[in-house]
C-alpha cells in the first residue's frame, strides 16, 4: 500500500508520481487537499485557467489569465449540483461569480482535490472513475466542482485536478451563505449585551460541514475505496491504502518529501536537486529494506523446516524403541504362610499393590545439525546487514529534518509554524523506526557475539563429524571400486561369449572369469 499524508501537495509535481515494478509503472495512492484564498495572494481565475488551459479575464481585478499553449490537458468539464444555475457551465462565468461574492481580502476562494489516476486504467475508465467520485462525494452535496485531467507525454503521471466551490446555494440558485450569524441567550433566553463590541453576544455557525476536519479524511478515504473498487472490477491485483505508513503499522518504509515546482522542474531538465536526490535514495532504501526482509523471512522459514524435520525424525525414533517393562503382578509380592503359633491380636491386613511401571522414556536431543547452524549463522548476517542498513535509514530522516530547518528563516510565521510541527513529526518518526528496529532485530554487539557462538558451534560439529565422513568416503570408494571389477568381469565374459558363437571350435578350451 502506498500512502500520502494530508496537506502534502505531490502531484503533479512528483520526481517518480508512479511506482515501478520491474520497470513497469504500478499505481499508487495519491490525494491532497488544499484551500485556494485571496489572502494567499492566489487566484481562482488564474487557478482554473492554468488547470484548464484556457485564457480568462478576471472581472475582480481585470488581469488575463492566458495558458492556451499549456500541454498535457487530456480533459476538462463542469460538473454542476441540481439548485446551481446552468450558466456556470462556462468556466469564465463560474469563476468570475465566485470572485465578485467573496468581499473580504482573506475570502476563500475554492477547494482544490488533487488525485492520481492508476496507469493501470485507460483514459476511458480513469474519467469515469473521477464521474463516480465527484458526484458521490461533492456535487450530489451542493458543490460545483471543475475537473482537469493532465497527463505526461508518456502517459507516466495521469492525475486529475478538481476545483470545487466553497459556497452553497440557496433554492432560487442564488449564492447562500458560508455561516449565520447566532445570539447567545442568557438563562432567561433573552440577547446578552457586550458593552466592549457594542453589540450582543454572538457566534457564526457553519451552513455546510464542508470544512470540517473529518471530511479530508472522508474525501481521502472515499477516493482510496472507489479506486480499489475499480481496480478489482478490470482484474487488477493493485490496492492503495489512504492512510499513511505510520497509522498502518509499517515501520519499515520511508515517505517521500515534496519536491515542489522550481525542484520538478530542475528534475525534469536532468538537472539533479537536492531534494531529488533524498528522494532517490529513500525509494532505493525502501526496496533494500523490503529484500532484506524477505531473505530474513525466507531464511527463518527454511530453519523452521529443518527444525520440524529433527523434530519428526526424534518422534519417529521414540516409536521405535520397544518397550522392556515387565508386567508385575500382585503375586511376586505376596509372602508365604507361616507355620501357626499362639493367636495373636488379628489385624486387618492392608492389599499389597504392584507397584507402578515406569514407562516414559527420556526425550533424546539429537544436537543440531551443520544445515541448521548454517542457517542460523545466515540469518545473524543478514540482520547485521539490516542494522547497517537502518543508520542509512537514519540518516535519511535527519537530512529531511536538516532540509526543513534551512527554509524555517524564509517564510512567514505560519508556514513556519507547520514547518516546526513537521520537523517535530519526523523526529518522532525517526526515534520510533530505531527503537523498533533495534526491538526487533538487536543491537549490533549483541548479533555480532551470536554470530562469533555459532561459528564455534559449526567448527566443533565439523570437527565431530570429520572422522566420521572419511570413514563414508573411504567405504565408499571401496564400493565403487567392487562395483567396477563385477561391472570388467561382465563384459569380458560378454565378449568371450560372443566369440564362442562366431568360432565354437575355437573357443572350446578357452577359460571365462
Amino acid at each position: 500500500m502506498f500512502p500520502c499524508y494530508f496537506g502534502e501537495v505531490l502531484s503533479p509535481f512528483l520526481l517518480h508520481h508512479h511506482g515501478e515494478r520491474r520497470g513497469q509503472p504500478i499505481a499508487i495512492y495519491h490525494c491532497s487537499i488544499k484551500i485556494i484564498g485571496r489572502g494567499k495572494g492566489q487566484s481562482a481565475i488564474a487557478a482554473a485557467a492554468y488547470r484548464a488551459g484556457e485564457k480568462i479575464v478576471s472581472e475582480y481585478d481585470g488581469r488575463t489569465s492566458d495558458y492556451t499553449k499549456k500541454g498535457g490537458v487530456l480533459h476538462k468539464e463542469i460538473i454542476l449540483p441540481d439548485n446551481a444555475p446552468a450558466e456556470y457551465q462556462d468556466r469564465a462565468v463560474l469563476w468570475n461569480a465566485v470572485e465578485r461574492i467573496e468581499k473580504a481580502q482573506n475570502s476563500q476562494l475554492a477547494r482544490e482535490v488533487q488525485i492520481a489516476l492508476p496507469v493501470e486504467l485507460n483514459h476511458m475508465q480513469n474519467l469515469n472513475l473521477v464521474h463516480e467520485y465527484v458526484k458521490k462525494n461533492f456535487t450530489d452535496k451542493g458543490m460545483c466542482a471543475d475537473i482537469a485531467i493532465h497527463d505526461t507525454k508518456d502517459g507516466t503521471n495521469p492525475h486529475a485536478h478538481i476545483m470545487l466551490t466553497m459556497r452553497p446555494f440557496n433554492e432560487d440558485k442564488t449564492w447562500g451563505s458560508k455561516q449565520k450569524k447566532e445570539y447567545i441567550l442568557d438563562p432567561n433566553g433573552e440577547k446578552q449585551y457586550d458593552p466592549k463590541k457594542r453589540s450582543y453576544k454572538c457566534k457564526s455557525i457553519p451552513s455546510t460541514d464542508w470544512n470540517e476536519q473529518t471530511k479530508a479524511e472522508e474525501w481521502r478515504q472515499a477516493w482510496g475505496d472507489i479506486l480499489n473498487n475499480y481496480l478489482e472490477q478490470t482484474g487488477h491485483t493493485e490496492r492503495v491504502d489512504h492512510r499513511s505508513f505510520e497509522r498502518q503499522g509499517i515501520t519499515d518504509q520511508i515517505p517521500t518529501i515534496h519536491l515542489g515546482v522550481a525542484a520538478h522542474q530542475m528534475e525534469q531538465r536532468g538537472i539533479p536537486t537536492e531534494r531529488g536526490n533524498i528522494n532517490r535514495a529513500i525509494i532505493k532504501a525502501n526496496e533494500e529494506m523490503q529484500n532484506i526482509n524477505i531473505a530474513i523471512q525466507k531464511l527463518e522459514n527454511e530453519l523452521q523446516q529443518l527444525i520440524d524435520e529433527q523434530r519428526q525424525e526424534e518422534t519417529q525414533q521414540k516409536q521405535d524403541i520397544p518397550t522392556t517393562t515387565q508386567k508385575i503382578t500382585t503375586a511376586d509380592f505376596t509372602k508365604k504362610p507361616k507355620a501357626k503359633t499362639a493367636p495373636t491380636t488379628q489385624t486387618k491386613a492392608n492389599p499389597v499393590q504392584a507397584p507402578k511401571a515406569n514407562t516414559q522414556t527420556k526425550p533424546i536431543q539429537k544436537p543440531k545439525t551443520l544445515k541448521q547452524v548454517d542457517k542460523e549463522i545466515d540469518i545473524v548476517e543478514t540482520k547485521l546487514q539490516r542494522l547497517e542498513h537502518a543508520e542509512t535509514v537514519i540518516m535519511l530522516y535527519n537530512q529531511k529534518i536538516e532540509d526543513i530547518q534551512r527554509n524555517l528563516n524564509s517564510v512567514g510565521w505560519w508556514e513556519r509554524r507547520k514547518m516546526l510541527k513537521e520537523i517535530t513529526t519526523e523526529e518522532q518518526r525517526r526515534n520510533s523506526y530505531e527503537a523498533d528496529t533495534t526491538k526487533k532485530y538487536g543491537t549490533k554487539s549483541k548479533l555480532e557475539k551470536e554470530k562469533s557462538k555459532l561459528l564455534t558451534e559449526k567448527k566443533q560439529i565439523e570437527n565431530a563429524t570429520g572422522v566420521t565422513a572419511a570413514k563414508e568416503r573411504e567405504e565408499q570408494r571401496k564400493r565403487n571400486e567392487v562395483i567396477r571389477l563385477q561391472q570388467e568381469r561382465d563384459r569380458y565374459n560378454a565378449e568371450r561369449k560372443a566369440q564362442r558363437l562366431a568360432n565354437p571350435s575355437k573357443s572350446k578350451n578357452e577359460p571365462s572369469l
